[in-house]
């Protein structure tokens, strides 16, 4: 960032609520409203919600519109195109929830389909795709996937990022990794305990 960039004057959780509405505007057209906000983060009270995005506008990272209900606009000048960065991913909760949220990061230059929220990696389950432990991963949310993408999938209470294969029969899959040190899972499509959170589209990696 840079010295005067008005984000270093933001808390942790404002930065996790500028976040997601950047990223719920980018997947919806149009920003949410401040009961969408609470909901999609886990909070329990719009007024907690109404206090953080006051803050935000004071800041000048955010404008709202008033007497709109969806009048939030992120100020582009100063948080262009940031996804939220993730870290567990927690059976039950919503995605983006506060408690899964670190920060944000702008994929400047970022190449082809533009992704929806970054996930930080552990294991080395996918070293052959050139993932390594502590990487970032660009995702586009998406709740299904071609044969042979990169997904992030929700199984049992682990988010997982594997291979997806699905078989001939349309109802069951196969989740490989590329490193030949763990065996593939089988999983049917049909089970509430798994689903696709989304399609890697793309690796960031601090040197």
């Amino acid at each position: 960032m840079a010295p005067d960039d008005p984000r270093d004057r933001l808390t942790p959780r404002q930065r996790q609520v500028l976040a997601f509405v950047q990223s719920y505007t980018t997947r919806h057209g149009a920003p949410p409203t401040v009961r969408e906000i609470a909901s999609g983060m886990g909070m329990a009270s719009t007024n907690a919600v109404a206090c953080h995005l006051d803050a935000l506008a004071r800041a000048g990272v955010l404008s709202r519109a008033p007497r709109r209900s969806r009048g939030l606009r992120v100020n582009d000048a100063t948080t262009p195109d940031a996804v939220p960065i993730l870290g567990r991913i927690a059976a039950g909760q919503p995605i983006l929830a506060a408690e899964n949220v670190e920060g944000s990061l702008r994929p400047d230059g970022f190449p082809g389909t533009r992704p929806d929220f970054a996930l930080r990696v552990q294991g080395d389950s996918m070293t052959g795709d050139g993932i390594l432990p502590g990487d970032l991963i660009f995702v586009q949310n998406r709740p299904v996937a071609e044969r042979g993408e990169i997904v992030v999938a929700l199984l049992d209470d682990e988010a997982t990022v594997k291979r997806f294969v699905q078989g001939p029969d349309g109802r069951h899959a196969t989740l490989t990794a590329s490193n030949p040190a763990y065996a593939p899972i089988p999983v049917d499509l049909r089970d509430e305990r798994f689903r696709i959170l989304g399609v890697v589209v793309g690796v960031f990696r601090r040197l």
